[in-house]
């Protein structure tokens, strides 16, 4: 004879509402085009911030997100660095930096990243539109075959989205 152990009704009701809602947070947004400023400081925190900090101020040789260049600059530049990574020597504020940065292009949709680099540029310096996932879709479509990291100089001097 086996013995079979059946939780009570109520605590198997709340194993799955526990469930559900663990599941929550990875749902997809009902319109994947939309961007999510919450889910983006989530992101920030998770990606981002253990180098540039969650001021944006950077430490030791990552650069500051602050009011930089690279994040007020072009969205497709700042979409291009969070798909592929970037290295070489940068600049911000008048301070050179020289680390790698991963791509998260193959861990992240297209909605995680518009949502994260959104946040980015709202919180540290860019004002206008969000970056919409149809925009990191048309920059991951266009360069679906780079396998590499940027390089500074490619993405200063490259103009296609």
């Amino acid at each position: 004879m086996t013995a079979r152990r059946l939780l009570p009704p109520v605590a198997g009701g709340l194993l799955v509402a526990l469930l559900f809602g663990c599941g929550a947070a990875r749902r997809h947004p009902a319109n994947p085009d939309a961007f999510d400023l919450k889910a983006g400081a989530e992101q920030f925190q998770s990606y981002c911030a253990a180098c540039h900090q969650y001021d944006g101020q950077g430490v030791g040789e990552a650069p500051p997100l602050a009011d930089s260049p690279w994040v007020t600059g072009p969205q497709e530049r700042l979409i291009k660095i969070v798909l592929h990574g970037v290295k070489g020597e940068m600049e911000v504020h008048g301070v050179t930096y020289d680390r790698e940065m991963p791509g998260f292009g193959k861990i992240l949709r297209d909605a995680e990243i518009a949502s994260l680099l959104s946040f980015v540029r709202r919180s540290f310096g860019a004002t206008g539109q969000p970056i919409s996932a149809a925009h990191v879709r048309r920059v991951r479509q266009a360069h679906r075959e780079r396998t590499k990291y940027w390089s500074v100089e490619e993405l200063l001097t490259d103009s296609t989205p």
